[in-house]
Formats: C-alpha cells, structure tokens, sequence
C-alpha cells in the first residue's frame, strides 16, 4: 500500500484553482520529487497531503498505520521572534545544547533553513516527510548534507516528497519526478536511473520541464 496517496484532488481559494484533478502516489523506499514553475501549486499540494489544507474535490488516503508525518514549509515559516533554540525544543529528540540561542529573525537564511530541517529530519520513526523547496538558501555542503539525509531516510523506509526548482539537487537523489504546471500534473514522470549520471539525469528533467511548460 502507497504510503500517502492523492486521488482525483483539486483544492480552490475561490474562484482561484490550485489544484486541478491531481492523482499522485508516494511508496515507502520513495523519494518523489515535484517540479513546476512559481506559482503551479506545489505549495498547496504538500500542505493537502500534510492534512494542513482540506481539499475542495476529490481524497486523501494514507496507510493506517501512518504515525509520523514531517513537514516543513521552508525558513520562512520559522517564527522570526522565537530562539532557534527554544523551537528546538518542541521537536521530538531536540538537542537544544547544539543550537543557538538567538533569534530567528537574526539569522541568516540558510541557517534557518539548516535548523528548521534539521529538527523534522532528526526525528525517529518519520514514514512520510513532505519538504516545500528544501534546497533553497543552503550552500553547497549543506546541500550535499540534505541529499544524503534524505538518501538515508529513504533506505529506513520512509516516503519522500520534495518540490523544488533546483534540478541537481532533485536529479541526485529522487527516484522519480512528477511535473506541476497550473495545478494540474503532467501525465508522464520522469525516472532517474541508476546508471544515468547526474548530469544526464538532471538534462533530461530540464528536457520535460521545458516540454511541458510549451503544452496547452
């Protein structure tokens, strides 16, 4: 059974479609990434399947013995006024002698970032992890450290959904990715294999990216 499953989903903001008719599978042992341009829905997808919106149409189906779900929705939804190590502290396994005790809306934004996915990928027993442009604000090796994080949460069992513009980065560690464009997913995915190199797995995602943007 899927880990986490959308079915026929669309979510609207009044007349405003987000999501139209998405169908969309995530297994255990699965990183699935979501490409889309700015504002295609890939925000509002994760936040469906993380039980944080309801959506207008269609169901959300997750297996019933789902007991640890982790989202984050990216630095800038960390509290500005809040010590980064007093956040810590409401997570699971927190480690708040490891972590600074100023403020969030002093830090820069990649330390913010570090932090805030530090906290939801440190947690044990995490089966689907829902990332909203995780990449974004990190510098090369704390990338090269989200990517094997993931790659590890992968081998433990969990489920991975990540969105992001950053085509490396999803070429080096998904196992497949699913395109957005205008709420709607594309009817192809794109699957990294294992013998392709990175260069050529993250030419062909650009390749369908630029494809499916040119559809009607």
């Amino acid at each position: 059974m899927a880990a986490a499953e959308l079915v026929d989903v669309s979510r609207r903001f009044g007349s405003q479609v987000a999501l139209d008719r998405v169908s969309l599978s995530i297994a255990a042992h699965d990183i699935v990434g979501i490409v889309g341009p700015n504002g295609a829905g890939k925000t509002t997808l994760l936040r469906v399947l993380a039980g944080l919106l309801r959506p207008t149409e269609g169901a959300v189906r997750t297996d019933p013995a789902l007991d640890g779900v982790r989202y984050f929705g990216g630095e800038h939804t960390l509290p500005p006024d809040v010590s980064a190590r007093a956040w810590d502290r409401l997570w699971p396994g927190g480690s708040a002698e490891a972590v600074t005790a100023r403020r969030f809306g002093v830090l820069s934004r990649g330390t913010r970032q570090r932090i805030g996915l530090t906290a939801v990928l440190r947690a044990e027993g995490a089966v689907l992890i829902l990332l909203d442009e995780p990449w974004e604000g990190l510098d090369p090796d704390a990338s090269r450290w989200l990517s094997q994080m993931l790659a590890q949460k992968r081998a433990g069992g969990a489920a991975v959904l990540a969105s992001s513009h950053r085509i490396h980065d999803l070429a080096s560690v998904c196992d497949r990715c699913a395109f957005l464009v205008q709420g709607r997913l594309a009817p192809f995915e794109v699957r990294c294999a294992d013998t392709a190199t990175l260069d050529e797995r993250a030419a062909r995602l650009l390749e369908v990216f630029d494809q499916i943007q040119r559809m009607p």
